[in-house]
């Protein structure tokens, strides 16, 4: 449940301390006086008689007063609830907050990438939690559940009328029949019962046994009486008539059910880890945003590019894509565990089940198979009784019983016929509608892979007598007599006559004829007796021999026969005895009255059963306890019985616990049986698991009685140092003091018997209270309240109720604790893996940071844009991280304690230093080397990159890199054109070139690119043999218009046209801009414009930047309503950057000034460049060679509100566009050109023919649309789009660089404990991931969707700057190792020598591994391979003398990197 639920569930319901008093009622024990009081006072009490029940006046009172009988159902939460609960994790408010602030920044500072960032976050967070919402989506039926045991009418006697009335409608006081397969619809008293009336308390207790009822209390518990049935529990067996004592919620599994309703769920570990994961995560994003947001704004950064700065640098903590990593590796893994017949409900429930430290076990059905058995059988073999192996798993499969003994098949015959237990053979076919006759068994394989047959053929009778008619189908039965089934075998020996098993007698008899029709047959009849085995050794004389003799029994047999049962006993098993007695025909004939002994007026039956004892000692005139006369008992009964054997029965465990338990011991999980039944079956099967393998304090208290020891003598051993403990469940309640309950708890053997609901609640809080995660078993209603407040609860999927089924975390389809044990692995296995992905994942956060702070620290342009950071996140890493998932278990995994859930957290100190300070860092510096090397490549050596900063889309106060032309002072080199060719000073007819007046320019003379710019037909600079660039920059931004837009509409109504200067009006949308007169003031410096040859030589190159046709869209998208979506309000901006870095044309403050500068600047908040600042300190426009006259100074951190644009056009009558004194600037660029048509066709070429003010104003006249002009207005910007271009391909270099080391950090985060070696690459999901993500870089590299994501089909050799870095992941620090090693020595000696405490197949494995390990490090010494040697040769492994678990004592290297 999450934060969302609790709010709205806390809006709904009462006070917190209400619900906690609340809660601490129903946790008490149940109490209830009702059995105890005297039968007439309760009737009178209630106002009502056995007879005559409730008039019907006084039942509609008592229904107005008391209520319906309805259990009171929780508040429902509505399904919206639950969807919010999911979408508002904190992980997803984690993600929500992020894209919020995304959206903030798109608004502050109109940017693509943040738009396309917040959208994807939205997107993310609401799959996956529509996902989880859907994985976990679970109707809360359990109040439908609890109503589905009510029946829906009942017997009830009002006003001396028997009336069937609806269960809701019955109240306090009402007499109610109940026969059996009723279900009992409240708690009643029994009132009279049939001599075999019993119960089925399974729904209550667990235990699927049929208890007796009858009319006497027999326990002032009344869980144990015998004179209560309660709500819920079915009646198999006899009939009863009973009052009302309580009925809906004031009913035993009326408070269960409130129990378990009030009882909230605990949060689970993996909730915990995620939010202290969030908040580390959280912490470092606000840390690191607001200590570089303050650094920004003390570097001269404006506020608003601060805060998007600041708000980059959060999200970029984020890892967006961990949220759908979680979840599909908890999918998966869920998925995995359901193969291993474990079904989980709430996914987060994977993890939570590899964190316990403690199972409270339910006993029937889990740790055994609730299939009672014959485990053993005693008959005579060779003139004495031995103990024979009856096949069951309890003899792991050994049968050793003789089918052609005469003793054994007397035994089988006497266990078949007497018995009134039978099969259910047929199920009826859902699509024919017929009964389908079904195998006898079949072998079922459960979720450890172990087999157990499972008996097709339900019983439909007592559990013990199934479990005879099972032995005798399983092949005795035909071995023996030839016959198909037990029915074939009864019908053959047709019953005369039978007295049902009671409490009282503790015996069973029934008598049989030789053939199918008892009132025909003339043979002789036989009595079978079977019962508790005391009872029957007393009534036998004579003994069955194997060979089928019958010999007195003596003194000496009978000692024989009570050793064997005390031996059954002893190991848990339930012993019966059988006898025999053939009765002849003459004395017994066929119309013989057989009698019991009641109808006539006598206290045995009628004819032979062993009750010589009660014969010798009845007396005339003697009285029960009540005062009655007792009836004198028949003489026939007194002759004795033939002795025939024992049978032995077993809920046998399931063969895979004993394993599973030693197994969770290893792992050093605590198991404890909590358990319905008696103490002692309880303490005898949790030795046969493994549960308790030492003695108790009884059994020590025994052992020194039996040896005379006292305290003081050798061998005398202390009770109080019991290891183990069998607690009965009247020992323990709600109340008891805590140190009671930690000196209880801190056994490690522990077995709780006979526990009520309400005590096994208690038992879980306190095993949570001191430090346990708690997983919780059941299959009965009474656990329900125990599964909700377990850290998991699992129930049953057989043998569970609906009730348990919707209280449960996750179902056992198998119902085996085996199961379990497989759960906690994967648990475990989920654990360790979401921490190898979590690392993989954080990994990346580093190298998607630092872009930011480099580029706010040292001015540099984006190395990462965020888009990419995207691709990585939700795109390359999304699989390698699932991926994760999939990988095996190292070998340690259940050799480890249960992790300490206040220090061995998801993520950890550890974790984050190698993810972010080791792997990190390095990811980070090889997407520096790439994206350095790239701009390199292109003609951008790193010395120009400081102090040059970008904007990470074309606007703001930080576009320069890429969205202004860019100025270097070059140091020798020469210019070329297009084609390679060498600026020699060629005559170009109509050239108009800027430095014609230089010394160094002339014909025939090669221009000195130290000297002087470059001319229109030679823009570019190549390096030559020894040219260099010293330093480069930006013209500054020192015009800062109107905050107004362009006016839009016509030209010739005043709206705006790029192409005419007339219409630019100082709107700049509030956008500062370069000027004519700062890009002169580099120029005087000799800082020339910038195209290199470099640039021109890449893939991405177009020869008409040089020349390019200023009415052509620089971007696909620009002419389209989808120009908005890239960041520009609209498309005239978009088409050539008309308000930014490179209008088409100059602005100059000089003109719009009036040639006077002086007094009209104001102070900028541009950001501090000290480049700048140090190129325009001091420069005034009189120095600078301006074509017009100008005053003043112009420099980096000043600007100006007016100006005037000049773009060298020209209007019909020959006058300059813009203004005064734009015709001086005509030729004062060489980045803006008027060319003539080219053979007739206009076009702009980089060496065509210039225009003439006077041809272009002709051009003009003759076609005042400017779409039909001959004389094409072309700009150079090439400059500006080949950083732009190398800009995105050394991003996507960076980019790719991280997907190229990521596979290093795939590889090395598989493993946290073993070699790579020893876990091996047979992962194939890991190993797809590999060849994933790099086909996901190519393809997103080259698959032609750059326009969205940024990316550049870049140069394979521009994928191997990564390589390196790659392998030095493995590689780096090879003096860490010898480090280690010598550092370690006296620890691995240390070591060695605590090693001599393990056993010595232990030692030599270890030494074997070693020398391998050893063998392998020396042929490639690996960091982190290194590292994991060094670690696992330094913790040496123990053995817990106690427990049994596997300790490791961690050796400095584990401490100090083991994450």
């Amino acid at each position: 449940m999450g934060w969302f639920e609790k709010l709205y569930q806390k809006g709904c319901s009462a006070s917190g301390a209400a619900k906690e008093e609340q809660a601490k009622k129903l946790r008490q024990n149940v109490t209830m006086t009702e059995h105890q009081v005297e039968l007439e006072d309760l009737l009178k009490g209630y106002k009502t008689s056995q007879e005559r029940g409730l008039t019907p006046e006084q039942a509609a009172a008592n229904l107005a007063e008391f209520g319906t009988n309805e259990l009171t159902p929780p508040p429902k939460t509505p399904e919206w609830v639950k969807f919010m609960d999911e979408m508002t994790g904190e992980f997803n408010l984690l993600l929500w907050a992020a894209g919020v602030a995304c959206f903030v920044s798109y608004g502050m500072l109109p940017q693509a990438d943040n738009l396309y960032l917040g959208v994807v976050l939205f997107c993310v967070v609401t799959v996956t939690g529509v996902f989880s919402y859907l994985q976990n989506a679970k109707s809360d039926n359990m109040m439908n559940e609890f109503k589905s045991m009510r029946p829906p009418r009942v017997t009830v006697v009002r006003g001396g009328e028997v009336s069937f009335v609806d269960a809701a409608l019955i109240t306090i006081g009402d007499i109610v029949k109940l026969e059996q397969g009723d279900l009992v619809p409240a708690d009643i008293r029994v009132l009279e019962c049939s001599p075999n009336m019993c119960v089925d308390n399974s729904s209550l207790t667990g235990e699927s046994d049929p208890i007796k009822r009858k009319p006497e209390c027999t326990n002032a518990d009344p869980l144990e009486t015998a004179n209560l049935c309660f709500f819920g529990t079915q009646v198999p067996e006899g009939s009863c008539v009973g009052v009302v004592v309580k009925i809906a919620d004031n009913t035993v599994i009326g408070k269960i059910a409130q129990l378990a309703l009030s009882t909230e769920a605990e949060q689970t570990p993996i909730n915990k880890e995620i939010h202290h994961f969030i908040q580390i995560i959280s912490a470092i994003a606000f840390a690191l945003g607001i200590s570089f947001f303050a650094a920004a704004l003390g570097m001269g950064q404006d506020a608003v590019t601060s805060l998007v700065f600041m708000i980059g640098i959060i999200v970029a903590n984020v890892p967006e894509g961990l949220l759908a990593t979680v979840t599909v590796c908890l999918t998966l893994t869920a998925k995995r565990m359901y193969t291993k017949k474990v079904m989980v409900k709430n996914l987060e429930g994977v993890e939570t089940l590899g964190s316990t430290s403690c199972i409270c076990s339910d006993k029937t059905g889990t740790l055994t198979q609730n299939i009672m058995t014959v485990a053993q059988v005693v008959y005579d073999t060779n003139g004495a009784p031995k103990i024979q192996d009856a096949g069951s798993s309890f003899t792991k499969g050994i049968s050793t019983f003789d089918t052609e003994s005469a003793g054994f098949k007397a035994l089988v015959k006497c266990s078949t016929l007497c018995n009134t237990c039978n099969f259910d053979k047929y199920f009826e076919d859902e699509v024919t509608g017929k009964r389908v006759l079904l195998p006898f068994s079949k072998v079922r394989v459960q979720g450890d892979g172990s087999t157990i047959t499972e008996i097709l053929w339900k019983t439909r009778g007592n559990a013990s007598e199934g479990a005879m008619i099972k032995f005798a189908q399983g092949g005795p039965i035909q071995a023996c007599f030839g016959k198909r089934d037990v029915d074939e075998m009864r019908r053959d020996f047709g019953k005369v006559f039978d007295i049902p098993f009671n409490s009282k007698n503790k015996y069973q008899v029934h008598v049989h004829c030789e053939s199918p029709d008892p009132e025909n047959d003339d043979k002789d009849r036989t009595i079978y007796m079977k019962g508790a085995p005391e009872r029957i050794i007393d009534r036998c004389t004579q003994y069955m021999c194997g060979d089928g003799r019958v010999v007195e029994f003596t003194q000496e047999l009978r000692s024989e026969v009570e050793k064997a049962q005390m031996a059954m006993g002893n190991n848990g098993l339930r012993v019966l005895g059988f006898c025999t007695k053939t009765l002849p025909i003459k004395a017994y004939g066929k119309a013989y009255p057989w009698s019991d002994g009641r109808d006539l007026g006598k206290s045995t039956a009628n004819f032979p059963l062993g009750e010589s004892k009660a014969l010798a000692s009845y007396k005339a005139g003697m009285v029960d306890d009540k005062g009655k006369p007792l009836d004198p008992p028949h003489p026939k009964s007194g002759e004795g019985l033939i002795f025939l054997g024992l049978m032995a029965l077993v809920d046998p465990p399931r063969e895979a616990v004993p394993g599973a338990v030693a197994k969770c011991k290893t792992a050093g999980i605590k198991v404890i049986m909590v358990t319905g039944d008696h103490p002692g079956t309880a303490e005898a099967i949790a030795y046969k698991v493994g549960i308790l393998w030492s003695p108790t304090a009884r059994k020590i208290e025994e052992m020194n009685a039996a040896e005379g020891l006292q305290p003081g003598d050798v061998g005398y051993q202390d009770p109080a140092l019991a290891q183990a403990i069998v607690v009965p469940g009247w020992e323990i309640s709600d109340d008891d003091p805590v140190a009671k309950w930690d000196a209880i708890l801190a056994h490690p053997q522990i077995v709780f018997a006979r526990t009520s609901p309400q005590q096994k609640l208690v038992i879980v809080g306190n095993c949570q209270r001191v430090g346990h995660v708690v997983a919780v078993t059941g299959d009965g209603v009474n656990d329900s309240p125990a599964l909700k407040k377990a850290d998991i609860g699992v129930a049953m999927g057989i043998a569970g109720t609906p009730v348990t089924k919707n209280a449960a975390d996750m179902i056992l389809l198998d119902d085996n604790f085996a199961s379990i044990v497989a759960g906690v692995e994967e648990g475990r296995l989920i654990f360790d893996n979401l921490k190898k992905s979590i690392c993989y994942t954080l990994t990346s956060n580093i190298p998607e940071i630092s872009p930011f702070l480099c580029w706010i620290v040292f001015l540099t342009p984006m190395p990462l844009s965020t888009v990419l950071i995207l691709a990585i996140d939700l795109g390359t890493d999304m699989v390698p991280a699932i991926s994760m998932a999939y990988e095996d278990a190292e070998a340690d995994i259940m050799k480890r304690p249960p992790r300490n859930a206040a220090t061995d957290h998801l993520v950890t100190g550890k974790l984050m230093c190698l993810a972010y300070l080791q792997i990190g860092v390095m990811q980070a510096l090889a997407g520096f080397y790439a994206w350095m090397l790239v701009l390199n490549d292109y003609g951008f050596p790193p010395v120009v990159l400081v102090g040059n900063p970008g904007a990470t889309a074309p606007t703001g106060k930080l576009g320069f890199f890429a969205d202004q032309v860019m100025y270097c002072k070059f140091k020798g080199g020469q210019y070329v054109n297009a084609l390679g060719q060498v600026d020699e000073g060629q005559v170009i007819a109509g050239d108009k070139d800027p430095w014609a007046g230089s010394v160094s320019v002339g014909a025939g003379l090669r221009r000195d690119p130290s000297e002087v710019g470059p001319r229109r037909q030679y823009p570019l600079w190549d390096r030559g043999d020894a040219g260099y660039l010293e330093s480069c920059s930006f013209a500054a931004k020192n015009f800062n218009g109107r905050r107004a837009a362009p006016k839009a509409g016509q030209t010739w109504s005043g709206g705006f046209d790029y192409r005419d200067a007339d219409t630019y009006k100082r709107r700049t949308d509030g956008q500062p801009l370069p000027t004519v007169e700062s890009i002169y003031a580099l120029q005087s410096q000799k800082y020339f414009e910038y195209v290199p040859w470099r640039g021109r030589m890449s893939e991405f190159w177009d020869s008409k930047w040089l020349a390019w046709d200023i009415t052509r869209s620089e971007f696909k998208l620009a002419k389209g309503a989808k120009a908005g979506v890239l960041g520009y309000k609209n498309n005239k901006k978009a088409a050539t950057f008309s308000f930014l870095g490179q209008p088409p044309g100059v602005w100059s403050v000089c003109l719009g000034n009036d040639g006077n500068l002086q007094g009209k600047e104001t102070d900028s908040d541009l950001v501090k460049l000290p480049k700048m600042d140090q190129l325009y300190k001091g420069v005034k426009m009189e120095h600078v060679d301006l074509p017009t006259t100008c005053a003043g100074e112009t420099k980096y951190r000043t600007w100006y509100k007016d100006a005037v644009f000049c773009n060298g056009g020209y209007d019909a009558n020959g006058d300059a566009k813009g203004g005064a004194g734009c015709a001086d600037l005509d030729d004062v660029t060489a980045n803006l050109f008027y060319c003539k048509p080219t053979d007739g066709v206009p076009s702009c070429r980089p060496d065509c023919e210039s225009a003439s003010p006077a041809e272009i104003a002709a051009d003009i006249a003759a076609h005042p649309k400017a779409e039909d002009r001959t004389i094409k207005q072309c700009q150079n910007v090439a400059s500006r789009m080949v950083q732009k271009n190398a800009l995105m391909h050394s991003q996507a270099a960076y980019w790719v660089s991280i997907v190229v080391v990521q596979w290093a950090d795939l590889l090395i985060c598989k493993t946290r404990w073993l070699s790579i070696k020893q876990q091996g690459l047979r992962n194939s999901v890991l190993n797809f991931g590999l060849f994933f993500e790099t086909l996901l870089a190519a393809w997103l590299c080259y698959g032609g969707i750059f326009s969205v994501l940024g990316t550049q089909p870049i140069r394979f050799t521009h994928w191997m700057p990564g390589v390196p870095w790659s392998m030095m992941i493995f590689m780096y620090a090879a003096a860490f190792y010898l480090f280690s090693f010598a550092s370690t020595a006296p620890g691995r000696e240390h070591a060695a020598s605590r090693d001599e405490r393990t056993t010595p197949t232990r030692r030599r494995r270890r030494a074997r591994e070693q020398g391998r390990e050893e063998t392998s490090t020396t042929r490639k010494r690996r960091y982190d391979e290194t590292r994991k040697y060094m670690m696992r040769a330094t913790s040496p492994e123990v053995v817990d003398a106690v427990t049994g678990a596997i300790k490791r004592q961690a050796g400095w290297i584990e401490k100090s990197t083991y994450y």
